[in-house]
């Protein structure tokens, strides 16, 4: 045990070590509970669809049918992530003191995940397919009885090269599901036939993008554990969205749809689209796009195509970051806090504006600025003399 928690805290191997170490005592708990797990993928969509399908199965009505339920946080559906999920934990190791302590403590929670009575019947897990993780080990690891794909498409081509890679990396989850289980396809997938057929277990097919995709596929969850539909509307109407994930808020002078968390090609198009869909006659769209990452050698040409797209989505479009120069932009930043701190320069009152990129060029400054710059408004209209904002000039294209 301490060769293996040595070998785990070693820089070098690391990686490795931690994964088989994490492995070992994620799959004990699991052999030894066996609580159903669903299971989510794809490459846009995930987190959400994640949340609205635990919002229905955590409702209190859902109980007599799922039982106690846990479901995947703060992102942690890599290969270090989903496991310590299993075992219990909350959140990542920050630290190698923090590494050290869950290390120590791993077998001491796994003996106690088996012992505890109120271990969950049910796990809602997300599976992740960056550097850090792999679907295939991580379905071995915690086969699903209910897997769902919500989409497949350009993410991560400097790992697996191509869409077709992406796709492989993905079915891992269908392969994997449980005989007498579900698996549930979103739309945006041309892989879906060889899923299917790939699949031991019943396939469901479901339309819809964004949010109503996900309402969707939480919707047929609900129904393959025998949840009844109007417990499921309840749960999905009370649900207001996963944070920096086509969060769309009102603010009073602006609408703002806060979709900062990540991006790739599908899911700036989705986001370009809740733009267009979004935003009513009289308000500009506005389109603040951040660079998409891990791309690869494709980096350059699927720029260029949200370019284009952008274009016909969008009134303006402002640029943050190096890899948006391609977007031929109205206005262009370095970076999130640059554009922030210039937000008078390109914002008007009523303005609609769409606010993406990928997880690197960490726009969440420019959403946070909108809101600050929205209270500021606000108050302003609330006070006897408060005259509201000035109207900006447009920028010139």
């Amino acid at each position: 045990m301490k060769r293996l928690i040595v070998r785990a805290l070693d820089s070098d191997a690391s990686a490795e070590a931690r994964r088989r170490y994490l492995y070992f005592w994620a799959r004990l708990v699991l052999r030894s509970r066996r609580p159903r797990i669903i299971g989510v993928t794809g490459t846009v969509g995930k987190t959400t669809a994640t949340e609205c399908i635990a919002a229905v199965v955590m409702h209190p009505r859902a109980a007599p049918r799922v039982g106690r339920v846990r479901k995947s946080v703060h992102n942690m559906n890599d290969n270090v992530g989903l496991p310590l999920i299993v075992l219990g934990y909350d959140d990542w190791p920050r630290s190698r003191s923090d590494w050290l302590k869950v290390l120590l403590h791993v077998p001491f929670r796994a003996i106690a995940c088996i012992t505890d009575r109120r271990y969950p019947d049910t796990l809602v897990l997300e599976y992740g397919a960056g550097w850090g993780s792999d679907v295939h080990g991580l379905a071995r690891l915690a086969p699903p009885t209910v897997a769902v794909v919500t989409s497949v498409g350009p993410a991560h081509l400097e790992r697996f090269g191509s869409v077709e890679g992406v796709a492989r990396e993905k079915a891992g989850l269908v392969e994997a599901t449980l005989p007498e289980g579900i698996v549930v396809l979103g739309p945006d997938n041309e892989f879906a036939d060889a899923m299917a057929s790939a699949s031991k277990a019943k396939v469901v097919r479901v339309d819809g993008r964004g949010r109503a995709l996900s309402d969707r596929i939480a919707t047929e969850v609900a129904a393959f554990f025998g949840i009844d539909a109007r417990t499921a509307e309840d749960a999905l109407r009370s649900y207001e969205g996963a944070p920096g994930r086509l969060q769309l808020r009102d603010l009073g002078g602006i609408t703002l749809i806060d979709d900062v968390f990540n991006a790739n090609p599908l899911s700036m198009k989705l986001g370009l689209d809740t733009l267009v869909a979004t935003a009513r006659p009289e308000q500009r769209k506005v389109a603040v796009l951040g660079g998409m990452g891990e791309l690869g050698e494709h980096t350059a040409a699927y720029h260029v195509q949200i370019a284009e797209y952008a274009r016909r989505s969008s009134d303006v479009i402002v640029a943050v970051g190096a890899l948006a120069k391609r977007y031929d932009a109205d206005l262009w930043y370095h970076d999130s806090a640059a554009c922030a701190a210039a937000l008078r320069d390109w914002l008007r009152s009523g303005d609609c504006v769409l606010v993406k990129g990928s997880h690197s060029a960490n726009l969440r400054p420019v959403a946070n600025a909108l809101q600050t710059w929205a209270n500021e408004v606000n108050e302003r209209a609330a006070t006897p003399t408060g005259r509201g904002d000035a109207v900006q000039a447009e920028p010139e294209r």
